[in-house]
């Protein structure tokens, strides 16, 4: 019972220190808790405040604090975006010199070296019309319109890669600006020309071409073509172009030849490179035919090329003329160019005695020239009424290229340089008994070609000149290709 006793004094010792131990703690803890309570009380009521230090981080002239209650960006130089006139700007901060405010490409730093406006944009010219935006804006023209304001004929200050400009028509003619930079025509002078409809003294009088005839630049209502697999004619090469009367449209009337209105001029030039290696070295113009509608007629008529080279008459002399060239190859070639009389071109212009162009048809237009494709280059221009997608028309292989089967390459062939005389109608009528039809359409069976092999074979070799050669005219030597073409193909038939 002591032992109890004395235990529970010793406990009771042990709790009452460990009470006044922890009160102590806790009457530290306020104290403290106090003390820091009444620092921070003195401290708010005091009558004293920090500096502010004025910050604009961008340089733009306005206080950080204030674009942060303005809602602009403090580190953006070009937040908020000033006025044309704006000064306020620092121009030994960094940031406002490295930014290009007017987003033309310059710095502010560089804009104030050249002495221009760091917030205009001097080069933004939208219409291309050679006129800056704010400029258009200050003298109250339109800046999206290329042809505001109205220029004189000899501006030059257009930007002819720009879109709008180039779709633009400034002098009303008719034709884009684009277009008329294409040609070489003012696009602020209305200086269209359609070609005359008649047989006139000279060639430049026809006002097919532009400038020195010679040179072979048509006007701007003429146009350039080309065909797939052409004619040969003693390896003269062929300038070709068509000019339609104002307003009109040729009309797409099948795979084949083309319907072209009233007033129509067709022109073939012929010609040699000196140097096929190189066109710069210069040409040899020997003749250009030409092709007049009137009445639903077709008419043909001659221009003979002088020996200056610089203009070509209307006659009906049919003169032999030499000619010496070098061919692609670097070989040294000649030819005694026969121009034929006018009245020899009926012998395959005609079909049931009426007279109509021979290349022209859609099927043989149907190819990329000049970087475009010339049906869709016709429609695109308003030209050509009626056409399908171009993907829907048929286009006839080139002769020439080994890519594609013999049989088609060679029917094309025949097609241009055959079947003019041998078909229904032409001058070897294939309606009259048993006799070779040599148009492209013409299927194989009811060509007569396997029947009649033998002699094809022997007729196209035939030296021109002699009777049973072919073609009967337009030519004073074979050409060596177009024979093996044939040949093999004939051949590939036994």
């Amino acid at each position: 019972m002591l032992y109890f006793i004395q235990y529970a004094k010793k406990r009771l010792s042990y709790g009452f220190q460990s009470l006044v131990s922890f009160s102590t703690m806790r009457l530290i803890g306020l104290f403290i808790l106090a003390f820091s309570l009444a620092f921070t009380g003195c401290k708010s009521d005091s009558t004293d405040t920090e500096p502010i230090v004025d910050i604009d981080t961008d340089g733009d002239g306005i206080l950080d604090a204030d674009e942060v209650l303005n809602g602009s960006n403090k580190n953006n130089p070009c937040d908020p975006k000033p006025a044309s006139g704006y000064l306020g700007y620092d121009t030994d901060n960094t940031i406002w010199l490295g930014a290009d405010c007017d987003t033309d490409g310059i710095t502010n730093a560089q804009e104030l070296t050249d002495g221009s406006n760091p917030f205009v944009n001097e080069l933004k010219d939208t219409d291309g019309d050679g006129i800056a935006d704010f400029q258009e804006i200050v003298d109250g023209t339109d800046k999206d319109s290329a042809c505001d304001p109205v220029q004189n004929e000899n501006y030059t200050g257009y930007n002819a890669s720009s879109t709008i400009w180039g779709n633009a028509d400034c002098d009303a003619d008719g034709v884009s600006n684009g277009d008329e930079v294409a040609a070489n025509t003012n696009p602020y002078l209305d200086d269209v020309v359609y070609a005359k409809v008649e047989f006139l003294p000279t060639l430049s009088e026809l006002q097919i071409f532009k400038g020195n005839p010679s040179e072979l630049e048509v006007n701007s209502t003429t146009i350039e073509y080309s065909l797939i697999t052409p004619l040969y004619s003693d390896y003269s090469h062929k300038f070709r172009t068509i000019s339609l009367p104002e307003g009109t449209q040729i009309r797409y009337n099948g795979d084949g030849l083309l319907e072209f209105p009233d007033n129509t001029v067709i022109s073939k030039t012929f010609y040699y490179f000196n140097d096929e290696r190189n066109p710069a070295l210069g040409t040899k113009l020997i003749e250009t035919r030409l092709l007049i509608k009137k009445n639903g007629v077709w008419t043909m008529g001659n221009y003979l090329w002088n020996d200056e080279q610089d203009e070509a008459f209307f006659g009906t002399a049919a003169p032999t003329v030499a000619v010496d060239w070098i061919d692609i190859n670097g070989e040294n070639r000649s030819a005694d160019y026969k121009v034929p009389f006018s009245v020899n071109c009926t012998q395959c212009h005609n079909v049931n005695d009426v007279s109509r162009p021979i290349g022209p048809k859609a099927r043989n237009l149907n190819f990329t020239f000049n970087g475009k494709n010339q049906l869709q280059h016709f429609i695109d221009r308003g030209l050509l009424a009626d056409a399908p997608a171009i993907a829907e028309i048929e286009s006839v292989p080139d002769w020439a290229d080994t890519s594609v089967n013999l049989e088609a390459r060679t029917r094309a062939y025949m097609d241009i340089n055959c079947a003019h005389c041998h078909q229904p109608g032409g001058m070897q009528d294939a309606n009259i008994g048993v006799r070779p039809d040599f148009r492209y359409e013409t299927s194989f069976e009811e060509s007569n070609i396997f029947e009649f092999r033998a002699d094809i074979r022997n007729r196209v070799e035939t030296a021109p000149g002699f009777g049973p050669s072919m073609p009967l005219i337009g030519r004073n030597q074979l050409h060596r290709e177009g024979v093996a073409l044939i040949q093999e193909y004939i051949d590939s038939l036994d």
